[in-house]
């Protein structure tokens, strides 16, 4: 692919963390709707991106993967419905996070991002379109939620569903089905781990 497709795949990939850096600038903290906003406002592919990376990188703030897995499952349920944006609680989008917690992991996410951007590229499209894959993605990733919830307590096995969501967050949002294969070869494990593990 050219420069330009890289460069372009590196835009999709990380400009949203520039988005939450404009939020955490002037904050203490960080409201979880106000952080909904602003990653849903990019699309889907971009939101599990974040979401993954957020739980990779600054899963050290108490009680985040359970709430990154609930809006996975509350986007799920959306998707599955038909419906797009994302609807939160009340009680879950008035909670806050620590806004220098979250700009110090999404610093290290947009690093990251950036250095997958040139293995991006808009390949195997079938497998990215199509009411049929979304639906598919949405149970997965519901799947991801639900064991970001039951095992975000122990210390790295959230990060183990974390990847498989990265990585299709990236197949969607640079049309590429080799990132797609990736994400369910990695969701594997973490599928075992729910069956076997608790």
């Amino acid at each position: 692919m050219s420069d330009d497709g890289n460069s372009e795949n590196e835009d999709h990939l990380t400009e949203m963390f520039g988005d939450l850096d404009s939020l955490t600038e002037t904050q203490q903290k960080l409201s979880i709707g106000k952080l909904v906003k602003t990653m849903e406002s990019r699309g889907v592919g971009p939101f599990y991106v974040l979401t993954g990376m957020l739980v990779t990188f600054v899963g050290s703030i108490p009680g985040l993967p359970a709430i990154a897995g609930g809006l996975l499952i509350l986007l799920s349920a959306q998707t599955l419905r038909g419906k797009r944006g994302l609807w939160v609680p009340r009680w879950l989008r008035d909670r806050t996070v620590s806004a220098d917690t979250l700009r110090s992991g999404s610093h290290k996410a947009q690093a990251f991002a950036a250095k997958l951007a040139p293995f991006v590229h808009e390949r195997l499209t079938g497998l990215v379109t199509g009411r049929g894959p979304a639906r598919i993605f949405a149970v997965l990733t519901a799947l991801c939620g639900l064991g970001m919830i039951l095992v975000g307590f122990i210390p790295g096995l959230p990060i183990a569903l974390a990847l498989p969501l990265i990585a299709l967050g990236i197949g969607l949002t640079g049309r590429d089905g080799v990132w797609i294969i990736a994400a369910l070869l990695l969701l594997l494990p973490g599928i075992l781990l729910l069956i076997f593990g608790l």
